[in-house]
């Protein structure tokens, strides 16, 4: 039978030490995974003069970091609805609030402003045939569905990738029933 050395020993406590430590700690434990689709509804705050950064204060009480954002047609404290997804962050406890992705955002109250979002064109062949944008926010709301009123030619391809900025149009009458009737006030190919 061999004995261990003292120095052995101690060394051996103080690994096995080191292990309960971080064992209790947390540190050996798979992390709990972070929300990644935020849906929400708050006010907007411009950047100002102070150096403050563009957020939306949350109903929720939290801040979030809205990146890419619309400035056009928005304004600081706007009630919004928004749909994002968080983004790393690496300043994360101690930043001033949530970095996220916005995928689609629109003004309160609903059916009489702004709405903004990346979604898909989409051919439908209904009523003769017209383009429609899907925007699939990956929540609870699901994929909600825009009727453009004035799509521009160049953008009548079924499946391609946009960025929108668009104005509700509740009171338009159409014979076409799929979607929200909106009208384009700027849009982007993504690709």
């Amino acid at each position: 039978m061999t004995i261990m050395k003292p120095r052995s020993l101690y060394v051996f406590l103080l690994f096995a030490a080191l292990v309960v430590f971080l064992w209790f700690a947390g540190c050996t434990q798979s992390s709990q995974s972070e929300r990644k689709v935020i849906e929400s509804t708050g006010v907007l705050k411009m950047p100002d003069s102070f150096g403050s950064s563009l957020r939306i204060i949350g109903d929720d009480g939290l801040i979030y970091l809205p990146s890419p954002f619309p400035y056009v047609h928005f304004r600081d404290g706007d009630s919004v609805a928004f749909t994002a997804i968080t983004q790393p962050d690496p300043l994360y406890p101690i930043s001033s609030g949530i970095p996220v992705e916005i995928v689609f955002m629109q003004q309160l109250p609903e059916g009489n402003g702004y709405v903004y979002g990346f979604g898909n064109v989409t051919y439908v062949p209904l009523e003769g045939g017209f383009y429609g944008i899907n925007v699939d926010t990956g929540g609870a709301e699901g994929t909600l569905k825009y009727y453009p009123l004035d799509l521009d030619e160049e953008f009548q391809k079924d499946g391609l990738h946009v960025s929108f900025t668009a104005k509700e149009s509740p009171g338009t009458m159409s014979i076409v029933q799929w979607g929200i009737p909106v009208n384009i006030v700027r849009m982007k190919a993504l690709s």
